[in-house]
Parts: structure tokens; sequence; C-alpha cells
């Protein structure tokens, strides 16, 4: 496991050195001696401007009033709150008051929101950075590294994940799946996190939208070491679109796209049939994705079609070939009873998986595990190769 506080990304050669202090007063957001404009005029005018407004760009750099520590904007990974917060690389600069001088620190992820514009979001992110307080940082939970607000923006820092999310990963792949070994691992690391920080008999919480889009990786670029944590309440954005080109046509991105249920809002449409309401509802989400992993996506145009599946996933006790097939085959007759059971016929994965998720898709939730238990099953006590998922990581973007 990397140190956490080790820097990891050397700094560009625009940087200011270790020895220097960021003195561009033109690149520099939030300092606390820059001129205070009317706030009325202000506030008038930020209220024009469109949803997806944010002067944070990339190339500037934000500063922490409190601590003058310093954030140079690399390039957008990501956004939360529909859209309203930006997430960023950033190179994260120490101030030390000693020498007052900045020394570049290594990479963070920084959430930057307007507080003026959007305040309803500005409120709720900071509940989500109350509720996320006095979680680690160097185990398998994103916790807070920092939080801070400048004259305009509202900010949090975390610990950058190199690589996104898996979602965002499998969205790299043709097929968009995950191998089962591979899903093991991930999984693992995430059961790991709900046992030891979230699902405390002590202090119990539930994460609430554990998804695939909520777990991350990072890979050490100076030691290869990697990570995999899960993103919980501040820690929590979107990755998927990293990398997407800006002048695409969304018209034909729209028309292309199926018409299945956003899997951003899994957690809603996905949902344990007893609601959110305790660490077993998390065990729900955590079968749920699995089968987004294995399959690559959910076919479903409503939650009623996610049950239909679960039900016929629950009776048969195996998955099957194809989760899109169980449901547009015909319903009547011996010609759905026969493509039914081709379509449970074939073996695609091990019976230690299926389970594993069986268990997990219970209806009754307290039939379903608790993660300390699921840990104890034989699908995840077996060795796995971690230099192979590794080597799957790294060869997303090579493979799109």
């Amino acid at each position: 496991m990397q140190n956490p506080t080790k820097p990891f990304d050397l700094p560009d050669d625009n940087v200011a050195s270790s020895s220097s202090t960021i003195r561009n007063p033109r690149m520099e957001i939030g300092s606390s001696s820059s001129r205070i404009v009317n706030s009325r005029r202000r506030i008038s005018l930020s209220l024009r401007k469109p949803r997806n407004y944010c002067p944070a760009r990339v190339g500037k750099t934000i500063i922490d009033p409190n601590k003058n520590h310093t954030y140079l904007l690399k390039n957008e990974i990501g956004s939360s709150s529909n859209g309203a917060c930006h997430v960023y690389k950033a190179l994260f600069s120490k101030y030390s008051t000693k020498n007052r001088a900045h020394t570049p620190s290594g990479h963070v992820t920084l959430k930057v929101i307007n507080r003026i514009i959007f305040v309803n979001e500005s409120k709720e992110l900071q509940h989500s950075i109350n509720v996320s307080k006095g979680y680690s940082t160097t185990i398998n939970i994103i916790g807070i590294k920092n939080n801070f607000n400048t004259e305009e923006f509202k900010c949090v820092s975390l610990p950058y994940m190199s690589h996104g999310s898996l979602r965002y990963i499998l969205s790299t792949r043709p097929d968009k799946k995950m191998p089962e070994e591979f899903i093991a691992i991930a999984l693992k690391e995430v059961l790991i996190g709900l046992q030891d920080e979230l699902h405390l008999k002590i202090d119990s919480r539930v994460h609430n939208t554990l998804n695939a889009g909520d777990i991350f990786v990072d890979i050490n670029n100076a030691n290869g070491e990697m990570l995999i944590k899960l993103a919980f309440e501040a820690s929590v954005y979107d990755s998927e679109d990293i990398n997407v080109e800006e002048n695409s046509n969304e018209e034909e991105d729209i028309s292309l796209s199926p018409p299945f249920l956003d899997p951003k809002k899994i957690a809603i449409w996905g949902a344990a049939p007893e609601g959110a309401i305790g660490p077993k509802s998390d065990i729900w989400l955590l079968g749920i994705t699995a089968l987004e992993l294995a399959y690559g996506e959910l076919p479903v145009t409503n939650s009623e079609e996610l049950i239909r599946i679960i039900k016929k996933i629950r009776k048969k006790k195996r998955f099957p070939i194809s989760l899109e097939k169980l449901l547009i085959v015909k319903k009547k007759g011996w010609r759905f009873k026969k493509t039914e059971h081709n379509l449970f016929k074939q073996k695609v994965f091990s019976e230690k998986f299926e389970k594993m998720v069986v268990k997990c898709l219970s209806k009754n939730p307290r039939k379903r595990p608790t993660a300390k238990q699921l840990l104890k099953s034989s699908f995840f006590k077996k060795q796995r190769d971690i230099e192979k998922f590794k080597q799957f990581v790294l060869n997303t973007e090579e493979n799109n």
C-alpha cells in the first residue's frame, strides 16, 4: 500500500519550483488579498450564467485561504451534483510558513463548485463533507484530505485515483465486461471498506449509492502499487466522461445509446426492496454491482424488469448467458421454456460466484450475509492474481 502523503508525480516545467512561491496573480483563484467586488452585482450577473458555468478552468490555481496551500488545475476528470460540481486532477503545493514557499507535493483530486450560483448543491456538498469527516484516506474508503471555501468556490481535496472508477474502466472496453476473477479482487476491497469503516456495530452507516461508478482504482507510477477504494459521500463523483471529446455530437450520442436506465442512478432504481435502511441494503447493491461488472450493463428499461431478472436468477440459482435475451424471449408456450432453458444451460460463471451473488440478492434482508460473512466465503478466499488485474486496468486505454 502506498503512503498517501508521499509525492508520486513530478511537477510540470511550468510549475514553480519547491524553493519559490507561486506569484502570478492572473492564475490565482480565491486569494485572500484579491479585490472584493460588490456581492449583489456579482450574484445578479452569475444567476444568468448557464448551469455548467465554472470559471475554475484548467491551468488556473486555487488557493486555500486558510492554509495558503495551492491547487493547480491540470485537467478535468469528472463531475458531481448533476454537473454543477467540476472535478479536477490538481497539482497540490504545500505552503511552508517557515520558508514562506510552496512545495509541489503530488497530485490530488479537487472537487470545485461555485457556491454563489449553486447554493443548494453547495449545501448538499457541505452535508456530505460533514458525514465523511473521520474516514481514513489510507485504507479502503476514499476520505477527505482537505476542504475549504474561497470567495467564490467550495472545494474538497481527495486522494487522486489515477484510473477512475470501474465503470469508467469498463467503458474503455468493447464488451464493457470484467472477468470474474477481477470482480473478486475489486469487490473484496469494497467489502473490507464496508466491514472496517461503514458497517461497524458501534456506528453503523449505510453507503446508500454503492455501484461500479463508486469503486476507484489507483496505480502508483513510481512503485506500481495498486489501490482499490470505495468513494463515500463527499468523495463520490462521476468519472465516466474522462477523455470524452468536447466536440462530440450530443444528438448523435443519444441516438446511438441504448434506452436503458441510467447506471448513475442505479442506487435509486436498483435499490433493495426494503429501501436503504441499513447495511443489508448495501449488500443488495453489491450484488447488483456484481451483475453490472459481469454483464457490462443492466439492459433494463424499468425497475420491474430488473426484479424479473433477479427472480429468475434466484429460481435457477445460476446466471444466464445474457440478461437481455432473458427479457426478450417469448413468454408463452414451450418456446419460452426452451429458450430460457438454453440461456441457463451454458456455464459462463463459477458456482461460487453465482452462489455469492444470489445470497446478496435475497429478498429478505435478514437472509443476506454481512460484509464480514461474505469475506469468509470461498469466492473471496481464493487467491487471485493481482498483477493480472493491474494489467487489465493499465491496458484499458490501449484497447480503447
